[in-house]
């Protein structure tokens, strides 16, 4: 079976590395194509890294034959539509669909061409408001060698255990809750708490600003784009995601798995994930005293690590199979 993922761009962001993990274990029975539109919006290094599972192609004028289509965010038209003919077209929603303007689902005669929507949480779904058995949730994949991954450094090695331990693994964008960041760096200075801070990833127009806001503090440091994570995640004592919205947010999901509590807003889906006191902290988004969140994880380290020993997460690969398969079955009844 021919699979083609159409993604705007292919840089390094949550999308791209959901289209990763899925390649990883579709590859070996199928042909995969990775179909991107926009050449400025190109990172070399993440373009190297899913050429080990796809073919990598800029669509322009080309027209692309397949089985099926996934559209990977909720912008394209019916010119592209065209151009990738498929026998079913999937749509896997990444994002709040109905507060985004100008995407698909304003468009009726597209919406009734999509044969399956795929939605990272029940709270998507819920927004997405298809009523029917085209809808289903498929939560997004972790790298099934975190484990390994994990275990290949520790990059707090020469830090304190007495030192509070934070990572953020994020892209330096607005949205991703970077002043909220800021106020907790505040109430720990303020509170005189011994800690360091890795921050992980790279951003576009907003990162320097970012860097610029939080390099002053000496318990800060950047890490830049890493291409493991895991080892900083499971040497930190608490995973920070202080987003406005996350569609499901795989980090929480990573930091989990690796026995970590999170200290995250409220967005919705964040309660899909974590439960306040038992394997997390929820911090509310509006106006929040982080003097009280800084005691509260200082207090509750090591009940709630100690409440995610034996958390396991599963790929959920078998609903993904479940649906190429039901769209296999259709063609050839088709034929």
């Amino acid at each position: 079976m021919k699979i083609v993922f159409f993604n705007r761009t292919l840089m390094s962001g949550g999308i791209e590395k959901c289209i990763e993990l899925l390649s990883q274990y579709l590859y070996q029975n199928n042909e995969i194509e990775i179909v991107f539109s926009h050449a400025d919006k190109l990172d070399e290094h993440i373009v190297k890294i899913l050429q080990q599972y796809a073919k990598i192609t800029l669509l322009e004028e080309k027209q692309i034959q397949c089985d099926i289509c996934v559209f990977c965010n909720i912008y394209f038209d019916e010119k592209i539509m065209e151009q990738i003919k498929a026998n079913q077209y999937f749509l896997w929603i990444h994002s709040k669909p109905r507060e985004m303007p100008n995407c698909v689902l304003d468009n009726k005669k597209i919406v009734d061409r999509i044969n399956k929507f795929i939605c990272v949480s029940q709270e998507v779904k819920e927004e997405l408001q298809i009523n029917d058995d085209r809808a289903c949730v498929i939560h997004n994949f972790i790298n099934q060698n975190i484990q390994e991954l994990a275990n290949e450094r520790n990059p707090f090695k020469n830090i304190s255990d007495d030192i509070l331990k934070l990572i953020i693994v994020s892209r330096l964008s607005t949205g991703k809750g970077f002043e909220r960041v800021e106020l907790l760096v505040q109430a720990l200075e303020q509170l005189q708490t011994p800690y360091k801070l890795k921050i992980v990833g790279k951003g576009r127009a907003k990162e320097q600003e970012i860097r610029n806001n939080l390099e002053k503090y000496k318990g800060v440091e950047f890490e830049g784009y890493q291409d493991n994570p895991y080892c900083y995640i499971k040497n930190a004592d608490y995973l920070v995601q202080l987003s406005d919205y996350e569609s499901w947010g795989n980090v929480m999901t990573e930091a989990k798995a690796l026995q970590v509590p999170c200290v995250v807003t409220d967005f919705p889906s964040a309660k899909e994930q974590i439960q306040d006191g038992e394997n997390g902290i929820i911090v509310k988004r509006e106006a929040e005293n982080y003097e009280n969140i800084v005691q509260r994880m200082l207090q509750e380290k090591s009940k709630l690590k100690e409440n995610l020993a034996g958390f396991t997460y599963v790929n959920e690969i078998d609903k993904w199979e479940e649906c190429l398969a039901n769209s296999l079955k259709k063609k050839l009844a088709s034929q």
